[in-house]
């Protein structure tokens, strides 16, 4: 079934949705003793998120013609990962799995009420380590399940290929903070605030960009807490991010549109017929394939979600343009980008559907 293009615009929003999730495992306030520190992990998050932005909506599939404001109940379990079966690889990634049930409440439009939505969010986040704090590949997958149809499901891929290694600094987002009586406020951009509770549970609390009316009120977009427990084994998983490049392909008329709000992002130069695209296996018919030259001479550094990736220490917040191809198609349900660089690697890949 053919969606509206304004679900796949949901993508900017459904990062920052999931940065906010995986601020209650990144973030780590002082501790006294170190060794706690080594000894425990976060065990399960809880809370909830006002989804007061448009696009906030739109990442867990509510249309336009529902208002802002929906409330998001989330309880989320979260697991250390192993990842086995990864064909090109040269060690196991490891990483975070977060997954649990959410149930939307106070789904409005101007006709009232529309009850609830529940559904299953799951969030999986790898990285491939070379050597010691040195990243090779990192992979970031949001999959939301609603119970209320396919037709409110949203998946978003993205692949990240580092060459050379990029190195993995310890405590890199430190700068990012204000530390004061045992909490950590954000210095600049979307306010965020982490704090330890009595039980050595962590608080976070804070507003998604462009939110009116949240910062340090009452009631912010998002309040959630994770709960810590000793270090358990990963759990092993499947490695599904496997990429398949699409051969012989010729450019169409028509433009893409699934992925464009991320294109604008980029500095795009003249067309081209060079098309260097990856994407998952799939049987959809073929809708629209176009691509680009992009144009580096103004240094341009791509990086929509820098701050927020900052301030909860994760890596891969951005990186600088170089030269090389964008590449672009749509399939009648999916969207698949990549940018390749000059020797026609995959540097870069993101899917949406």
């Amino acid at each position: 079934m053919n969606r509206p293009i304004n679900q796949y615009n949901h993508f900017f929003e459904c990062i920052i949705l999931t940065m906010v999730v995986l601020t209650s495992t990144s973030i780590g306030l002082e501790t006294k003793t170190i060794d706690l520190e080594k000894s425990s992990e976060i065990d399960y998050i809880y809370g909830t998120v006002t989804l007061s932005t448009r696009t906030a909506m739109n990442a867990l599939g509510l249309s336009e013609d529902t208002k802002i404001g929906a409330r998001a109940t989330m309880n989320l379990t979260v697991n250390s990962i192993i990842s086995e079966g990864c064909n090109d690889c040269v060690h196991n990634p490891t990483g975070l799995q977060i997954e649990g049930f959410v149930e939307i409440q106070n789904i409005r439009n101007d006709m009232g009420g529309l009850g609830r939505i529940e559904g299953i969010l799951s969030i999986t986040y790898l990285k491939e380590y070379l050597k010691e704090n040195f990243i090779s590949k990192e992979w970031f997958t949001i999959n939301w399940n609603a119970s209320g149809g396919t037709e409110l499901d949203t998946y978003t891929q993205f692949t990240i290929i580092h060459n050379p290694p990029k190195l993995e600094l310890e405590k890199r987002y430190d700068a990012a903070f204000i530390t004061s009586d045992g909490e950590k406020e954000s210095r600049t951009g979307p306010w965020l605030l982490a704090k330890t509770l009595i039980d050595g549970s962590i608080n976070a609390q804070g507003c998604f960009p462009n939110s009116v009316s949240c910062e340090k009120s009452l009631n912010p977009d998002i309040n959630l807490t994770s709960v810590k427990k000793s270090i358990d084994s990963p759990k092993t998983i499947s490695h599904s991010n496997s990429l398949i490049q699409i051969n012989n392909l010729e450019s169409t008329e028509n433009i893409p549109s699934n992925i464009d709000g991320f294109r604008d992002l980029f500095e795009m130069k003249n067309e081209t017929n060079d098309h260097n695209i990856w994407c998952d296996e799939n049987e959809e018919d073929i809708i629209a394939i176009k691509s680009w030259n992009l144009d580096t001479s103004n240094n341009n550094i791509i990086a929509p979600m820098t701050l927020w990736l900052d301030v909860l220490g994760l890596p891969s917040s951005s990186f600088v343009q170089t030269n090389g191809i964008w590449s672009e198609i749509d399939y009648s349900n999916t969207g698949c980008a990549s940018i390749s660089d000059e020797n026609k690697n995959l540097i870069f890949n993101i899917i949406i559907r």
